[in-house]
């Protein structure tokens, strides 16, 4: 049996968690900004990670394709294009709008603070084999929009299909560390680049799916209340 007030101290705690959560990311991305345009020690964490690793061209050349692979599926154009479709799959499907109050905040949150980064913080990429462009480099665009894309469509499934949330979630978290490792790997983007879109991606997708707007709310509680089919 629950004390009195527990709950009530609980419900205290959950709701404190939403800002909580969103400052510590909010300072976290502010720290490695500042640490990046003042060569502090985000800059030398950067020169450790490029020693580490091969760059395009000089390691296996198995892990060489399938990680310029995973790269080129990553590119922020195409993850747009492949969660736009995803969502309006899933509008035709349920006949509904709302999961566009999802992803079109989302997707434009995360174009708009990235271009506003890569347009005031000039970064030249540790490696342009004529890819990625030279000065575009901070933060990553790849990173950034691979987590929010596929928060998105884990987020939409949830909501369709409560049992599969954790698969969802987890499909997005490895194929975000993929994309991560790849751009890393190939000498594509430097760490704090990398670092600094998860913590954007990751702040975008709080503040609109769990503090304060909770848009996924939106997304499949009328499909099933009406009594159709949440699982198969």
């Amino acid at each position: 049996m629950a004390k009195p007030g527990s709950g009530d101290t609980a419900g205290f705690w959950r709701r404190l968690s939403g800002p909580v959560v969103a400052v510590l990311l909010a300072a976290g991305l502010v720290l490695v900004t500042l640490s990046v345009v003042s060569g502090g020690m985000a800059v030398r964490l950067d020169d450790r990670v490029l020693a580490l690793t091969p760059g395009r061209g000089n390691g296996p050349v198995l892990l060489d394709l399938l990680t310029f692979g995973i790269v080129q599926l990553a590119t922020p154009v195409l993850s747009v294009a492949v969660v736009g479709a995803v969502t309006m799959a899933v509008c035709l499907r349920t006949g509904r709008w709302t999961p566009l109050l999802l992803a079109g905040p989302a997707i434009a949150v995360m174009s708009t603070t990235v271009l506003l980064g890569k347009s005031v913080i000039t970064r030249t990429a540790p490696d342009v084999p004529g890819m990625l462009g030279g000065d575009g480099s901070f933060p990553s665009g790849h990173t950034a929009t691979a987590l929010v894309c596929a928060g998105v469509a884990a987020e939409l499934v949830s909501r369709l299909r409560p049992p599969r949330r954790a698969m969802a979630w987890a499909a997005a978290v490895v194929w975000t560390v993929l994309v991560v490792s790849s751009l890393l790997w190939l000498h594509f983007h430097w760490l704090s680049d990398v670092v600094a879109s998860l913590l954007l991606g990751s702040l975008v997708l709080w503040l609109l799916l769990r503090w304060p707007l909770r848009l996924g709310r939106a997304v499949g509680a009328q499909w099933l209340h009406e009594g159709r089919p949440s699982a198969r």
